[in-house]
């Protein structure tokens, strides 16, 4: 907890000294114009002040109008400086881009691609590509009894979102909707990055667990409350929980459970502490389901392709796949096999359906048949009728003086040339809807 309230002021400090010198820089306020995010904001923010204490500058302005050798030797010697320290040539790129920044908005003129080059290529592997599996993640759970924890687990578990989701806007509440036994909620909300992640039924009780548990400490939750908070006992609200305090937490269950991580170079392990559940997020539903691979990388927040651009499902499409990964995604051996229960007996109940209208089917075809029989009959009847008249008449007109044969009158031709073909082609209906029937079972 210490932890947590040491990055938290570490927190503060920096959107302190963002606001400090925005008012008394206008450099700094170019530098700073048009990022939306707070999240890059602060980055950058802290990024270009480590910059200038290395460099042993502090007015912002004056750093403005340096000439281009001057901030050609300040960047050089900056970028030694982060080789020195070992870092990898991705963070020192990542550093540079903040402070790159800086000279941009202000106009600065300096030898950019140079500065570039000059920044090594990395060599060695990377990290963080192994995803955490469900035995560890049992693991982990076993080991805590804080409810925030476990629900913050299963949260990552059921999502894969990135650790910025959470504050970039702070996730709240409102952000919250109930789906069936599940949860949808909106990341990255009123940006053009939101994006609906959900949570499995599994998953939506530990969150609906924790907040009871913030209700039983006289936490008054609504809509804006952070789903996951530091309660301060203070404070009738608990303030939300940074990505700092994220990446604290699950180190620490990390160790307690004895997850097994290597380390693959100086710096990185083969298990990201967050990012893992991001790789077991990925790989279910790209791997072992039937989820639309589309909507698949809609669920990762990935733009690949004129899909990634032009296709835009809905809440509830997005949901009718995720539906198809709650099974995997589940933790808990004990929820799985219910959950696999339920869409077996789902399946027994589907095909006792589909039985059922094979059934009433094959009755409607009997009556038909019988009708078919019926009908068959009628027409031979009238057939015999007819022939019988036909004759009758033939006799009676053999009787006459000319002895000549009486044919049928207009009017029963015209009777039985509508009358006759209308049941042929009754017969040959019901005949054809027998044969698509029999072909369909």
């Amino acid at each position: 907890m210490q932890q947590l309230k040491k990055k938290s002021r570490k927190n503060h400090h920096i959107k302190d000294h963002i606001k400090e010198n925005s008012e008394k820089y206008r450099s700094y306020r170019r530098f700073l114009r048009g990022i939306s995010s707070e999240s890059t904001k602060e980055t950058y923010a802290k990024f270009m002040k480590n910059f200038m204490e290395f460099c042993k500058l502090d007015d912002y302005d004056k750093t403005a109008q340096l000439k281009t050798e001057a901030i050609d030797e300040y960047l050089e010697d900056y970028i030694d400086y982060l080789d020195s320290k070992g870092n990898k040539g991705r963070t020192v790129r990542t550093n540079m881009a903040g402070i790159e920044r800086f000279f941009v908005m202000n106009d600065c003129i300096w030898h950019e691609k140079r500065i570039r080059h000059s920044v090594k290529k990395d060599t060695e592997a990377i990290g963080g590509k192994i995803p955490i599996t469900t035995e560890e993640l049992i693991k982990m759970l076993k080991c805590t009894k804080s409810l925030r924890t476990i629900a913050i687990v299963h949260f990552l578990s059921s999502t894969g979102v990135r650790p910025a989701a959470l504050v970039d806007p702070i996730l709240c509440i409102k952000h919250l909707v109930r789906l069936d036994d599940c949860y949808a909620i909106k990341v990255y909300d009123e940006s053009i990055e939101g994006y609906w992640v959900f949570l499995t039924p599994e998953a939506t009780n530990s969150l609906d667990d924790y907040f009871q548990w913030r209700k039983s400490k006289n936490e008054k939750l609504d809509d804006d409350s952070p789903i996951f908070a530091i309660i301060d006992k203070r404070s009738a609200k608990g303030n939300n929980l940074t990505e700092k305090n994220l990446r604290y937490i699950i180190g620490l269950l990390i160790s307690m459970a004895g997850i097994k991580r290597t380390k693959v170079n100086k710096h990185r392990y083969d298990k990201a502490i967050v990012y893992m559940f991001r790789k077991r997020f990925n790989g279910i539903l790209k791997m072992k389901n039937e989820v639309n691979s589309n909507i698949a990388e809609k669920l990762m927040a990935h733009k690949k392709g004129l899909d990634g651009v032009y296709l835009e499902p809905t809440r509830d499409q997005c949901f009718i796949e995720f539906k198809k990964a709650i099974s995997q995604l589940t933790v808990d051996p004990a929820e799985r096999q219910k959950i696999e229960i339920q869409k077996k007996q789902e399946r027994i109940t589907e095909l006792e359906e589909k039985e059922e209208i094979i059934d009433e089917q094959k009755q409607q075809l009997t009556t038909g048949l019988d009708k078919i029989s019926s009908m068959e009959q009628q027409i031979k009847e009238l057939q015999e009728k007819n022939q019988r008249e036909i004759e009758e008449k033939n006799t009676l007109a053999a009787n006459n003086r000319d002895e000549k044969t009486i044919p049928l009158s207009d009017k029963d031709l015209k009777e039985w040339s509508l009358t006759i073909p209308q049941l042929k082609k009754l017969i040959s209906d019901e005949i054809s809807k027998k044969k698509v029937f029999e072909n369909t079972n």
